[in-house]
């Protein structure tokens, strides 16, 4: 078994950016040369409740870049959104995320605006960032999931835990299932596997070691409509594949 892919996803429910190496902080995986970009650092909100693929799906056609300070988000027929970590001024926003109370700082009308035109809504959207050094992160515990996290466990703006790990067998399975084959990138996983003994395997690890790092399993991930959309389109499958599949 080896790890096939590295993704980090900065914005909650938009495009990864694929790295070579990541560094494993308590909020997921950062980038090693600049680890104020980690895993689901921003989000984008609707009167404060966090917005994903389930609702937007256009979404997945958001594609965050790194630059020295912040990220570049682009998508389609859009100009290039610059986005520092810090926002200026610092707006604090009381937000939630799985109606869980947590903090953000909003970014400027600007890129409220630029978010509704390429999403196709008029809803008021805003991006918030989530500031490692003054909030406190969601406790793993206290999703409504049953899972094993510990008293220490936290989260930034992630549904559930701060990794996210898939096997590519896992997925070839399911796609001998599947008219339409899907990728592994509609699961969002944060460490792709490859040549696990057989697929599905790693439901059944309790602890998993990468060189130095040592991953303990939380909980099964509890997939939803999400992965009906497919990341390259941004066009949600209208049967509801592999949601239907997965449930049988």
């Amino acid at each position: 078994m080896h790890v096939q892919e590295l993704i980090i996803y900065p914005v909650k429910s938009c495009a990864g950016v694929k790295v070579q190496e990541a560094l494993v902080t308590k909020y997921g995986l950062a980038l090693p040369s600049n680890p104020q970009i980690f895993d689901r650092r921003w989000m984008v909100v609707k009167n404060g409740r966090h917005q994903t693929q389930r609702v937007l799906p256009r979404m997945a056609l958001i594609r965050p870049s790194v630059v020295k300070d912040g990220l570049c988000l682009q998508a389609p027929n859009m100009p290039d959104l610059h986005i520092p970590v810090n926002p200026l001024p610092k707006e604090l926003m009381q937000c939630s995320c799985w109606d869980v109370p947590i903090f953000g700082l909003r970014y400027g009308d600007h890129v409220s605006q630029w978010l509704r035109t390429f999403l196709e809504t008029e809803d008021e959207l805003d991006l918030v960032v989530f500031d490692d050094q003054k909030f406190e992160g969601r406790l793993c515990k206290n999703a409504d999931v049953p899972n094993n996290a510990r008293d220490g466990d936290v989260a930034a703006y992630h549904d559930m835990s701060p990794v996210h790990l898939c096997s590519l067998e896992s997925v070839a399975d399911l796609n001998t299932r599947l008219k339409k084959k899907i990728q592994i990138y509609n699961f969002r996983p944060n460490i792709i596997v490859a040549n696990v003994n057989k697929p599905y395997a790693e439901d059944c690890w309790r602890e998993i070691e990468v060189g130095e790092v040592k991953l303990t399993w939380i909980t099964a991930c509890t997939r939803c409509l999400l992965p009906t959309v497919d990341p390259e389109t941004g066009v949600k499958d209208p049967n509801q594949e592999p949601w239907k599949t997965l449930r049988r």
